[in-house]
């Protein structure tokens, strides 16, 4: 079906960038030329031509550039031109049996350029390869790509770059950068090199080079829009039995502070196409943070929390649910989530703890007894302290009593943004935001059907505003705000073991989507088909909410 989807998209492509799409454009192999001398319509200096490469599993009869650096008096260097244009977009595949010096890739701002607008440094660091970036004065590290054993495998390298931003990947670790190595508007040539003269001991192989004038986008069509004045935040998705995708957003005026509105649209062809948007509910004060779940009988649940921006200081009143078992066609009147840490009655947030308060952001989960769990975060009316916590339906999302409620943590860090995931054996995974700096998710997990819990981890995921869903194979497809990049773009990778560790797959993770805004994160996720998904992301300044797909493969395995 993706493949259909593919096709039907293609003209519908968001102009915001996704760096880690597919490469779009002509790969260059060398099998088919000749060996020694270097590569036709590229300029070489030093010890550079194609040669012989059927070197680590590679086909045999399989032919690369070869670049050899041993003496001191000179270095290698290929310089392969492209038309000029204001984003680059580089592939190629490299092999280096000697690593002794470091590679230089360069973007080039003319085909005479060696410099470069963007200039980076690959070393051998044992098994890992360290990345630096060169700012004109000096070169920075900016990351290191781990187990990539350079001298005995090849590996990938990616370059995305516009005017005033640069991404690269090595074996899809992938480091972004604003420290450019020159002022420039275009580039037009790539440029791979030795570390210079007096280094010495490189034999490098490069093959499949690709270069293309854009960033390639994934596919991606807008949902919905919202009215000149009012902007899409925050959207929860789920999908009914029948395959019809309904995803519900908030939309106001700015992320906070202000009143808005819940609406819903639904898509019955895999996102495709949507339906106009239909108001679920606008209410006195703000609703806010919808999420939805479907449940194995067919009843639609939606949740939020419902915030009064006149009052001073601030009321938070808490999270509800509604009902639906016409696919959100028609909704109930909302019922509170009993909690703990307030009531609906009107606890103040965030100057005073009098009363308490608590928000939600992950969606209900149904367990294979038919309990149902929603999870929470806030105060009590004697802790400043943010927690997370979750409570517990016994009647199918009916009522949500506050005894029911047990606290996944509690802390000197704030516990924020809790999600729940159920796996096939029964295990539940709570991801939690915490406000650790620098920012990672923390890890909880229940063995009883929540009614224990325990004590959340840290891991090596710099994640916010975070989503994630349990995959048809039993993996979790988790999705985030990156607070490390500017504008906290969505990234998102697969946890292939989600009983096991988490950490070490962050430095894989796939950029699924990219508005250029400052105000992201908060995706949602749907597997349309076994290993093909649907992101939901929203522009504001677009005012739009966008269906990004892909597919397994985009994400490192």
């Amino acid at each position: 079906m993706l493949g259909v989807v593919l096709a039907l998209v293609a003209s519908s492509q968001l102009p915001s960038p996704a760096v880690a799409a597919p490469f779009v454009g002509t790969v260059r192999t060398f099998d088919a030329e000749p060996t020694g001398s270097a590569p036709s319509g590229c300029s070489a200096t030093g010890d550079v031509s194609v040669e012989a490469a059927a070197l680590a599993g590679a086909a045999t009869g399989n032919r690369a550039v070869k670049l050899v650096d041993a003496t001191a008096s000179g270095y290698p260097r290929l310089i392969c031109t492209h038309a000029a244009s204001a984003q680059k977009s580089v592939t190629m595949r490299i092999l280096a049996p000697q690593l002794d010096t470091g590679v230089v890739i360069a973007l080039g701002k003319t085909a005479s350029d060696t410099t470069g607008l963007w200039r980076f440094y690959l070393e051998r660091s044992g098994v890992d390869v360290k990345v630096s970036v060169f700012n004109g004065t000096n070169w920075v590290v900016i990351g290191t790509a781990p187990n990539v054993n350079p001298t005995t495998r090849w590996f990938r390298v990616r370059i995305d770059a516009t005017a005033t931003r640069s991404t690269i990947e090595v074996d899809g670790a992938r480091f972004s950068t604003n420290a450019r190595a020159s002022v420039g508007t275009t580039m037009e040539s790539l440029v791979i090199n030795s570390a210079g003269t007096a280094p010495v001991g490189l034999q490098l192989f490069v093959d499949d080079i690709g270069i293309a004038g854009s960033i390639p986008k994934f596919p991606a069509v807008v949902a919905a829009t919202a009215p000149s004045g009012q902007q899409i935040r925050f959207p929860g998705a789920a999908q009914m039995a029948d395959g019809t995708i309904v995803v519900a957003y908030y939309e106001g005026p700015s992320h906070g502070a202000t009143n808005g509105v819940i609406k819903l649209v639904r898509s019955i062809d895999d996102g495709l196409t949507w339906s106009s948007p239909s108001l679920v509910t606008d209410q006195v004060h703000d609703p806010r943070g919808p999420q939805l779940t479907a449940l194995t009988d067919g009843t639609l649940l939606l949740t939020y929390f419902y915030m009064e921006w006149t009052a001073s200081p601030y009321v938070a009143h808490g999270t509800f649910v509604m009902r639906s078992t016409d696919a959100g066609l028609t909704w109930s009147t909302p019922t509170a989530v009993g909690t703990q840490m307030s009531c609906a009655c009107g606890p103040v947030w965030p100057d005073s703890y009098a009363g308490g308060w608590s928000a939600h952001k992950g969606p209900i989960v149904e367990l294979a007894s038919g309990d149902l769990l929603i999870p929470l975060y806030g105060t009590t009316t004697t802790d400043s302290r943010m927690r997370a916590t979750v409570v517990r339906s016994t009647d199918g999302g009916v009522t949500w009593d506050a005894p029911n409620e047990v606290t996944l943590g509690v802390g000197s860090l704030s516990y924020l943004e809790p999600n729940l995931s159920v796996l096939p054996s029964g295990e539940i995974v709570a991801t939690i935001r915490m406000s650790s700096n620098p920012r990672r998710l923390y890890l909880s997990r229940s063995f009883d059907d929540g009614f224990t819990w325990t004590t959340p981890v840290t891991t090596d995921i710099p994640a916010e505003s975070h989503s994630q869903i349990v995959l048809a194979d039993g993996s979790i497809l988790l999705t985030y705000g990156n607070p490390g990049l500017p504008g906290r773009p969505t990234e998102g990778f697969i946890i292939e073991n989600p009983s096991g560790s988490w950490d070490g797959l962050a430095v894989r993770s796939t950029l699924i989507y990219d508005a250029g805004t400052t105000d992201q994160g908060n995706p949602a996720n749907i597997e349309i088909a076994p290993d093909q998904y649907l992101t939901i992301g929203y522009d504001v300044s677009a005012r739009t909410m966008s269906a990004i797909f892909t597919t397994r493969s985009d994400y490192a395995g």
